[in-house]
């Protein structure tokens, strides 16, 4: 395992470095566990360090990761309507909030054309795939550099399942960092909250929550402002879709 922990806030040289380090561990098999502004995440490239996220996460087989996304990967590879694209568009780049989405993808697309069956058949369900968007300066460099590389990055919350994202590296249990090729550090994730909860995840087109994120209510209230849509409200009670 390598370990690179930067402190809070690294310059944005500094970003760019440790995002082409960590995208070619992942592009050769490694996995990797990131500082994203949501939480910590663990993300890999191939079937192989795929399945080891699985394994080290004690994570069900029957849940799917997630993939890192910009804008260009959610205009080109998901098939939304326009409606769809202006939400997506007011929330990560009028307010520069992180989003998750969930909406059905081109299988033909060109920028799948490298990716390993096993990896793909992990980070999607029923014709669906979840985009991860604008989740801080290390995610958004490692979304380009997947974008112009047709290198789709796959994973979820760095923690062991259902034990709630980890906000800080120090949480993130060893279990899972010593079974990493890669492991950055950036301080306390920009967007910590109480919930345990990383990224609101909407599904398209139907703008049904399907997790309250810790940036929720604000979003929620762009939405009914920009939209006069009013999403359903965080349950008062549990946390739903844990990762």
């Amino acid at each position: 395992m390598e370990l690179i922990d930067r402190g809070q806030s690294p310059a944005a040289s500094v970003v760019t470095d440790d995002a082409i380090r960590a995208f070619r561990s992942m592009r050769s098999g490694g996995v990797a566990v990131l500082p994203l502004d949501v939480s910590y995440a663990i993300f890999a490239a191939t079937a192989r360090g795929v399945e080891r996220i699985y394994e080290l996460k004690n994570r069900k087989p029957t849940k799917p990761n997630g993939i890192v996304g910009n804008w260009d990967i959610f205009s080109q590879v998901l098939q939304t309507t326009e409606r769809d694209k202006d939400l997506v568009r007011c929330i990560i780049q009028d307010h520069d909030l992180p989003l998750s989405v969930i909406a059905p993808y081109d299988r033909d697309h060109d920028w799948l054309r490298t990716v390993e069956y096993g990896a793909l058949r992990r980070a999607t369900k029923d014709g669906t795939m979840d985009l991860l968007l604008n989740a801080g300066p290390l995610h958004n460099e490692l979304a380009r550099l997947s974008w112009e590389s047709a290198t789709p990055l796959m994973g979820s919350s760095a923690n062991v399942s259902l034990a709630g994202s980890k906000f800080r590296l120090e949480d993130v249990e060893d279990s899972v960092k010593q079974g990493c090729d890669i492991v950055l550090g950036y301080g306390t994730s920009r967007y910590i909250n109480d919930y345990g909860i990383g990224s609101t995840i909407l599904e398209l087109p139907s703008w049904k929550v399907l997790r309250w994120g810790g940036l929720f209510e604000r979003q929620a209230e762009i939405i009914k402002k920009q939209f006069g849509v009013e999403l359903t409200p965080r349950p008062k009670e549990g946390l739903l879709t844990l990762t």
